[in-house]
């Protein structure tokens, strides 16, 4: 149980890291609207192969994003996970440029069995990010020739604490359950010379989504795996404060509490494992039209998104060369439209990916490397990343007793 316990001390002291990362996790000026960058594929084992994961389940696999994929761990072993990222932004938005690094931390995770039916996990990821910085000049309304600077600036986020519960019902069937606490800061500064208005908001709500997946060897070396997911809207409330900082004087007020309605999401997918390779696809709806903007310049819609990934796993034995030992992964995503519009104008975005996973110690060293990008029409929005994520599973093995 070493390694469990020193997974867990680690856990621990990410913990404020993990709880305060939004502010590092995205410089994109359009997270100022709605509650912010919505986070994925950031984090987990299958980032290699486009982040698929609703028809995925293996032995050292924790799949929280369809919870009844819980039930394939490893029946004798607990698991601790960890996951960080780091990325290289480039935005393009009507003729100016920016580029900026962004990385952090981005989720950690405890995953084993608890009873002969049921596994558990439980773990703090990120929902969605704030982090911009811009200037903006313009003209003196009434005094022509004369200009004046505005300066904007965010930071924050949501971070997304859970419990997942997985249930075997059958050997090939299993349903599961995520239940969630949604909170954090966001705030937003505008300055201009000597005068500051900034505002801040903190929100906090409950999430759930349900799983199930359906899971059936066909023959010795055939294996289907079936699932899907819904995820329940959620209303976010937010209480407003705003604060007026002029030479040397500071008001404070508390504003009237605003609300979002978090995005409901339906979600299928399918993976197949023939011999040595694994092959899976996913669809996912998400109702991001439920959110709502300050600025009447942005709106956003539902989107809709495919992922393709696959995955190769020669299966080596101990003593083979580290080659072939490792599993080797690539993935496609696409999303259309883009769930944000800017003056009317959609897009999509896609993205690619690949990675390496290989045995570390106790566990296994799963890396990612991708490049997202999206595309609005009349050059409202270009932006490319470029990033990998590193994500070490940890297991201990149960010597003495078999729960």
């Amino acid at each position: 149980m070493r390694a469990i316990k020193y997974g867990s001390l680690l856990g621990l002291s990410l913990l404020p890291f993990l709880m305060g990362a939004q502010n590092v996790m995205t410089s994109s000026p359009y997270s100022m609207f709605g509650v912010g960058e919505i986070m994925t594929s950031l984090y987990g084992s299958n980032a290699g192969m486009g982040g698929v994961a609703i028809g995925m389940r293996g032995k050292m696999l924790i799949n929280t994003d369809n919870p009844a994929g819980l039930a394939g761990l490893d029946t004798c072993r607990l698991f601790a996970e960890a996951s960080a990222f780091a990325k290289w932004e480039s935005y393009q938005s009507k003729g100016e440029d920016n580029q900026t690094f962004t990385g952090n931390f981005s989720r950690f995770a405890l995953a084993g069995r608890i009873l002969p039916r049921w596994y558990m996990a439980g773990g703090l990821a990120p929902y969605s990010s704030v982090g911009y910085y811009f200037q903006s000049t313009q003209e003196l309304e009434g005094s022509p020739g004369s200009y004046y600077t505005s300066t904007f600036s965010g930071d924050g986020g949501l971070s997304k604490v859970y419990l997942s519960n997985a249930f075997k019902l059958l050997p090939f069937l299993s349903i599961g359950i995520n239940l969630g606490y949604i909170f954090g800061n966001m705030t937003q500064t505008e300055a201009q010379s000597t005068m500051s208005v900034s505002q801040k908001l903190f929100g906090q709500s409950f999430s759930a989504d349900f799983g199930v997946q359906y899971s059936y060897r066909i023959g010795h070396e055939l294996n289907l795996t079936l699932g899907a997911v819904y995820g329940l809207p959620q209303t976010i409330r937010m209480e407003k404060t705003k604060t007026i900082t002029e030479s040397s004087s500071e008001n404070s007020y508390n504003m009237k509490r605003v609300s979002q309605t978090l995005p409901q999401y339906i979600e299928a997918g399918v993976s197949v494992e023939y011999r040595k390779m694994t092959y899976a696809f996913d669809y996912l709806f998400r109702q991001y039209s439920s959110l709502t903007s300050a600025d009447s310049r942005v709106t956003f819609h539902d989107s809709h998104e495919l992922r393709v990934g696959v995955c190769y796993f020669p299966d080596g034995y101990g003593s083979s060369s580290i080659w072939k030992r490792m599993d080797y992964k690539a993935g496609v995503e696409i999303a259309f439209p883009y769930y944000m519009q800017l003056r009317g104008q959609s897009g999509l975005s896609w993205r690619v990916s690949a990675g390496l996973g290989f045995p570390l110690m106790n566990g296994q060293l799963h890396t990612s490397f991708f490049y997202d990008r999206v595309e609005l029409g009349g050059r409202m929005l270009k932006r490319g990343i470029t990033g990998f994520t590193v994500t070490y599973t940890l297991s201990e093995l149960f010597y003495k007793v078999k729960l």
